[in-house]
């Protein structure tokens, strides 16, 4: 009786073992895989990174000093600055004022709405 009782045992260990293994190789290739996504995914950027540096080695703006530059260069130069200073912060408050006005009572109410009236009205 007892040949029975160890052989259950036996057997029983066994299906647990293969079903265990296969958890397990699966797991792995899994790993295997994201690791190749990731690799891919960081090959990209540093491909993305060394065209970023190039370009702005490409495009460096001089730091030298300017201590003896024409005056009228020199204002022009700063003035220059100024505008793309203003144009970036322009398209940055609109950018805060389109999120903002998404956020607000009235569009998530305009929105609730819309959703409602396309779900169909209840009998």
């Amino acid at each position: 009786m007892w040949w029975l009782v160890w052989s259950v045992l036996v057997v029983g260990t066994l299906v647990g073992a293969f079903f265990l293994g296969r958890h397990l190789w699966r797991k792995a290739v899994a790993l295997g895989r994201a690791l190749g996504e990731a690799g891919q995914a960081v090959g990209d950027a540093t491909a993305r990174i060394a065209d970023a540096v190039e370009q702005s080695q490409r495009d460096a703006v001089s730091t030298g000093p300017t201590m003896f530059d024409d005056v009228t260069t020199l204002r022009e130069r700063v003035a220059e600055q100024r505008d793309a200073r203003a144009e970036r912060a322009a398209a940055r408050r609109e950018r805060q004022l389109a999120t903002a006005s998404a956020w607000s009572v009235d569009a998530w109410l305009a929105q609730r709405t819309q959703s409602k009236g396309s779900a169909g009205t209840r009998p």
